[in-house]
């Protein structure tokens, strides 16, 4: 029997929003792809409304959830963690390993380096984006190094599920785009310094650890617009919802679901 679980990613919940989920899950899992809310109440609120909506809720963080806290990131996640262990049914990926049906979901957010594309000067990358989300060039440094650890992190992870016999498939779920070449296609985007903010070229090197081929999918959030594509036979996938005020919005919304085939191995 296949494994199926619905992908639903960047709802971007506003306070004032009436966010409501009853009747849209078609699957008893549901894998979140970060980037839910930036204000914590409405976070919190429409984690513990998915929550109730299936059997189990996979999610890992996008940027936005901690927009407000850029200038200490420890104790965003640490608030994270305390918060999301009190919601039953939700499972916060990072730092985590969960195995369903022989299966293994691993997740991180992702974050950026500010060098997704070499032609994009990183430097202007970063001053942009401090210039954007009104941090100081020690926070926009600090997320760099977070990249550079979440990669790390994806790299061990999918080393270690190696040498598991019970674990035949592996998931990774992460927030941020993890190849530039998901994205080559959007010349409008890469036009901007932005799009160094897009997605971390290091998250994709992880594959390399990959000797028994386990890693059959790829989830992803952060770029607003759907990607479904197999590569080197990887399913890159992405559903996300936008921000309601933007062109790249859809609404309605609906989950992707998707099965995954039992391996033998």
């Amino acid at each position: 029997m296949n494994f199926a679980f619905d992908l639903i990613s960047d709802l971007h919940v506003q306070p004032e929003d009436d966010f409501d989920w009853n009747g849209q899950q078609t699957a008893l899992y549901c894998v979140v792809a970060g980037d839910v809310a930036s204000d914590r109440d409405t976070l919190m609120k429409t984690l513990r409304h998915l929550a109730s909506c299936y059997m189990g809720v996979l999610y890992i963080d996008g940027n936005d959830e901690h927009r407000d806290y850029y200038s200490d990131l420890d104790s965003s996640y640490q608030e994270l963690v305390d918060e999301i262990r009190k919601i039953p049914g939700m499972i916060y990926l990072h730092n985590n390993v969960v195995i369903i049906d022989g299966i293994a979901f691993i997740g991180t957010n992702g974050w950026w380096c500010y060098s997704f594309d070499p032609m994009i000067d990183p430097q202007s990358a970063m001053d942009w984006f401090c210039e954007y989300a009104n941090c100081d060039v020690l926070a926009a440094a600090d997320i760099a190094t977070r990249a550079h650890n979440d990669a790390a992190y994806i790299n061990s992870s999918i080393t270690r599920l190696q040498k598991l016999p019970d674990v035949k498939s592996i998931v990774v779920v992460s927030h941020t785009v993890p190849a530039a070449f998901l994205t080559s296609h959007d010349m409008e985007m890469r036009s901007y310094y932005r799009y160094n903010s897009l997605g971390n070229q290091h998250l994709h090197q992880c594959l390399e650890y990959d000797a028994q081929r386990k890693v059959v999918m790829w989830c992803f959030g952060h770029y607003h617009r759907v990607i479904d594509r197999e590569i080197a036979n990887i399913q890159f996938i992405s559903n996300p919802r936008g921000r309601i005020s933007t062109p790249w919005c859809q609404n309605p919304y609906y989950p992707k679901r998707i099965e995954i085939k039992p391996q033998v191995r």
